[in-house]
């Protein structure tokens, strides 16, 4: 069977993992100053939290090592393997993948999802449905890459501040209107991350959220959602909620963002993932 293995900027918790069907997690690292944490691991969500808040240190972010690659695909050897990544824009990861396939004499099957967090999840969960129907590696990567270009991965923001001290805030600065009293919604194009509105306040931005979703999904009977959020599990379960009581949603699923992704969006950030 093709095993499927991703990184931790999936967001996945180790039960939502196994449910899925999700092999092995290659997990990126966090630092606050001298300290360094591996990412899901050595440093939780609510830990990242508390250490956001009494750290002086705003947190850096690095992508796992070519030997963590290494060991993961190591223990898969004589089966072929999925590699699922976050976008080649946003993280150095799949480079540490790919540099690792040379190492390994195996069949390995590294895949840019162009995105991260929800919308990765999408993707991963629907390659470990097709592993377990006994698809190949190429049927697979097929239809995963097929699927990309269609995968929608929105977000609230609290502000833009998290993106800024990150170094990721790129063409989503053209919503900084330099007040509070603006909510930015981003999403993610092409594999970075890109501006799309700015409203009000949060609820009115949770608002947005559904209304650009339900807009996108019209045509889709039973179309299969992913929600997020970042500390903030009363406005992601909301937001989840009140987007099924307008539309049936097959097998939804409610993440909260780790370390790394949390490090980037800022606390109080709700997403949703689909797939058009």
């Amino acid at each position: 069977m093709v095993r499927i293995v991703t990184d931790s900027t999936c967001d996945l918790t180790p039960e939502q993992a196994s449910q899925i069907g999700i092999d092995a997690i290659a997990h990126l690292h966090v630092r606050f100053g001298n300290d360094s944490y591996v990412d899901g691991v050595t440093l939780g969500r609510q830990q990242f939290l508390t250490l956001l808040k009494e750290n002086p240190n705003f947190p850096t972010t690095s992508q796992p090592s070519v030997g963590d690659f290494v060991e993961i695909y190591e223990q898969f050897k004589g089966d072929p393997i999925v590699s699922i990544h976050i976008s080649r824009s946003l993280s150095g990861t799949i480079a540490s993948a790919e540099a690792a396939c040379p190492m390994v004499n195996g069949d390995i099957t590294v895949i840019d999802s162009r995105s991260l967090n929800a919308g990765m999840t999408l993707l991963l969960a629907e390659a470990a449905r097709m592993a377990r129907s006994g698809a190949s590696a190429r049927d697979i990567k097929e239809r995963i890459e097929s699927l990309v270009p269609r995968t929608r991965l929105n977000f609230a923001l609290e502000s833009l501040e998290s993106l800024q001290r990150g170094g990721r805030v790129g063409a989503a600065q053209a919503l900084d209107s330099g007040t509070v009293q603006f909510k930015p919604i981003i999403t993610v194009k092409n594999g970075k991350i890109e501006p799309l509105e700015r409203v009000r306040t949060t609820p009115k931005a949770v608002a947005r959220l559904r209304e650009i979703a339900l807009a996108d999904l019209r045509d889709q009977a039973e179309p299969q959602v992913c929600f997020m959020h970042a500390g903030a599990e009363a406005l992601g379960r909301d937001l989840m909620v009140s987007t099924m009581n307008e539309k049936t949603i097959r097998d939804p699923l409610l993440i909260e963002a780790g370390p790394v992704i949390a490090t980037h969006l800022g606390p109080g950030t709700v997403g949703i993932a689909y797939i058009v």
